[in-house]
């Protein structure tokens, strides 16, 4: 009885030990979580700014070529328009038996 009335106060000691330091060890992955979080954060708000300045170009791009298409389209239209409206007006002053 006397030698485990000694073991416990040296298991007690082991343990608040063990304990103190499985908490350090939780704050010490606390704080790395943390720091990789913060890192994340900021990682994704510079591709979301660098994002959202090549949009801005994207779409004055994309403005330019549709103008440039409708320009197109607008010569091609105006190239047959003739042949198209002397196409028509055959067809209607044209009488069938």
């Amino acid at each position: 009885m006397v030698f485990t009335g000694m073991l416990a106060p040296k298991r007690i000691n082991f343990v608040k030990k063990k304990l103190a330091r499985l908490k350090q060890a939780k704050d010490e992955a606390e704080k790395e979580v943390a720091q990789f979080r913060a890192q994340m954060e900021v990682d994704f708000k510079k591709k979301l700014s660098e994002s959202s300045g090549d949009s801005g170009a994207n779409v004055k791009r994309l403005e330019k070529e549709t103008d440039t298409k409708i320009q197109n389209l607008k010569t091609e239209a105006n190239k047959i328009s003739q042949a198209v409206i002397q196409l028509l007006l055959k067809y209607v002053t044209t009488v069938k038996n």
